[in-house]
């Protein structure tokens, strides 16, 4: 399959980390729907912060080969009920983002991810800094090498 499926909150950095991996101008834009283009599955935040939405985050896993969780380090607020990563039976990785910005909260940020039951190690990075970016893409490209074969 080679797919990742992107899921965080409102604002989290889904779209930027996004066009940044996939060398594309980064410019803000909210996404309204499931966006389905080149390797990733990008999903809107309404959909992990209404409960409700969950059925289409576990459906669209079945998709994909790993499930990156996004959490915005500047948000004091977990988005993710507890455990919920034991939902999918997809790999599952950690990404705190903007951790550039002065009200970053790295260590919060980690606990919010250990709370919704992803483990570490978390990748931490910054879009516009371009910190923690290149391990991503190197994963993104074994994820594509992969669906090659």
């Amino acid at each position: 399959m080679g797919r990742i499926l992107l899921i965080g909150g409102i604002g989290a950095g889904k779209t930027t980390l996004k066009q940044m991996l996939m060398n594309e101008q980064v410019s803000y834009q909210k996404t309204q729907m499931i966006d389905y283009t080149h390797a990733f599955i990008d999903c809107p935040g309404e959909y992990l912060e209404i409960p409700r939405f969950y059925h289409v985050l576990i459906d669209a896993s079945h998709q994909v080969s790993e499930i990156w969780a996004l959490q915005d380090s500047t948000k004091q607020r977990a988005f993710y009920p507890p455990k919920f990563s034991k939902v999918f039976r997809k790999p599952i990785i950690g990404i705190i983002t903007k951790v550039d910005l002065p009200k970053a909260d790295i260590k919060q940020a980690s606990s919010f991810l250990h709370y919704a039951g992803i483990e570490e190690p978390f990748y931490i990075t910054s879009v516009m800094n371009g910190e923690g970016v290149a391990p991503l893409r190197m994963r993104l490209e074994e994820l594509n090498e992969s669906r090659s074969r």
